[in-house]
């Protein structure tokens, strides 16, 4: 038989915890917890009102799209191509113009060599006037 093999066992002691105590400590640990909370609440209803509520979702505005994509390239290519065949004044104060494409070529073309080489500066004494002949 299992007990005869066993031996003689004692029955264990029976636990020398006042129950009554751990339940007092429970309950003053569950009070603590709430009174903390109820002051959390009260700090945060005074201090910041609004945190506890939820902000409705944003609406996000609608992108910018092009009405006539189509119409918007062609004007844009056009501006384009009046840059780069047309004359204009860049900073008109300073004597500095915009010229067509095709003559910058031509006018870098009939330097030789030395086409990319350092424009002169013109005399800081003598002003310059617009549309003058050098």
């Amino acid at each position: 038989m299992p007990t005869e093999e066993m031996g003689s066992r004692t029955v264990p002691q029976p636990p020398a915890i006042d129950i009554r105590t751990v339940a007092w400590i429970i309950a003053g640990f569950l009070a603590f917890v709430a009174a903390s909370m109820a002051g959390l609440f009260y700090y945060l209803d005074v201090h910041a009102p609004d945190i506890l509520t939820q902000a409705p979702p944003r609406q996000f505005p609608q992108p910018a799209l092009q009405r006539s994509p189509s119409s918007d390239l062609a004007a844009f290519e056009k501006a384009q191509r009046a840059e780069l065949t047309t004359y204009a004044w860049v900073d008109r104060d300073r004597n500095l113009a915009r010229i067509p494409i095709e003559d910058a070529m031509r006018i870098v073309a009939s330097r030789g060599d030395h086409g990319f080489d350092p424009v002169a500066q013109p005399d800081a004494a003598a002003p310059v006037t617009p549309g003058a002949q050098p």
